[in-house]
């Protein structure tokens, strides 16, 4: 039974803000970026656990996981196994400090 995906309000803005940011430089870029956040989705669907614990020191503990794509980003969420649930709180350019 696949994972619902859930994603926080938020999410939307940061996509936004590095679609953005990615088109100014190159339009293949930020296609390439929605097709990698896409591909991640998909992987979340089926089997979110396959990705690493996210070891920011910001985070607490063994509480959330990070699934890297398009080079710079991670996807940070955390998985409701009770309710078969991803909740995807943040999409972030890992180059930026603290990510």
């Amino acid at each position: 039974m696949p994972y619902k995906v859930l994603l926080a309000k938020s999410v939307d803005e940061m996509l936004l803000r590095h679609t953005e940011f990615i088109s100014r430089v190159s339009i293949p870029a930020a296609e390439q970026f929605l097709a990698e956040f896409e591909e991640v989705v998909g992987q979340l669907k089926t089997a979110p656990a396959q990705f690493p614990w996210d070891t920011n020191p910001n985070l607490p503990e063994h509480t959330y996981r990070k699934a890297l794509f398009a080079k710079w980003y991670k996807a940070v969420f955390s998985i409701d196994e009770d309710k078969q649930a991803v909740f995807l709180d943040a999409v972030v350019d890992g180059r930026s400090s603290g990510a």
